[in-house]
């Protein structure tokens, strides 16, 4: 939950700094935020699975990361 909106708030972030760019570079660069933003998502969740492996409660654990990346990756599609 605080991760999703940690990332809701990147992207109103984003939008606000791109403001006087062309659409073309707003495009670029939020493409390039969202991407970075899902390799650090993705590397948490891997982490967390590494962290907690062979322990019954990782999908507990990791169910934020888990929800986060799954929901960049519906979004991207």
């Amino acid at each position: 939950m605080v991760r999703t909106f940690a990332v809701v708030m990147a992207f109103l972030i984003i939008g606000l700094a791109g403001c006087g760019s062309s659409p073309e570079e707003r495009k670029a660069e939020a493409d390039a935020q969202i991407s970075e933003e899902k390799v650090k998502l993705m590397k948490q969740y891997s982490e967390c699975l590494a962290k907690y492996e062979g322990k019954k409660d990782v999908s507990e654990k990791c169910a934020s990361y888990k929800e986060a990346t799954e929901t960049f990756i519906e979004k991207s599609e």
